[in-house]
């Protein structure tokens, strides 16, 4: 029987842990779609902002901004010095946690491990589980009949 590999998302915010087999384990870091698209979102988020900091991008955001600044028509004046400013009242803060959050031994818990380890691709379940892929024990051709390097 094949064993299962032990997978932690590697979005910091998710952090939930999944099973793959061999067969579905091609290298997946992300629990699922929406946290592998939200991990994308934020990597290109961290480059722009990277790129901001260079000087090319400072250059690139000023021409960027000076031709927005250009197709712009003014068609409203500004309010007149000294005009009260437009308030709007927020929402009370309510607390993040209530007593309806609480898990009890009724409430199901999506993220609580099966009671045998699952494959999140195809369903496979396996009570042996590994840490590493299968790439780093791979045994190559110089392994075979001789002596290791």
């Amino acid at each position: 029987m094949e064993a299962l590999r032990f997978v932690v998302c590697g979005r910091p915010e998710c952090r939930q842990v999944f099973f793959l087999c061999s067969a579905c384990d091609r290298g997946r870091r992300y629990c699922g779609a929406a946290c592998s698209r939200r991990a994308r979102t934020e990597s290109m988020r961290q480059a722009g902002r990277r790129y901001q900091r260079t000087r090319d991008g400072r250059l690139a955001h000023a021409a960027r901004q000076a031709a927005w600044r250009q197709r712009q028509k003014v068609t409203h004046q500004s309010p007149p010095r000294g005009a009260p400013e437009a308030t709007v009242a927020g929402e009370p803060a309510r607390p993040a946690m209530g007593a309806d959050a609480e898990a009890g031994p009724a409430r199901h818990l999506p993220h609580a491990p099966p009671s045998l380890p699952t494959c999140a691709s195809c369903g496979r379940t396996s009570p042996f589980t590994r840490h590493t892929t299968l790439a780093r024990t791979h045994l190559g051709p110089r392994w075979r009949g001789g002596r290791p390097p």
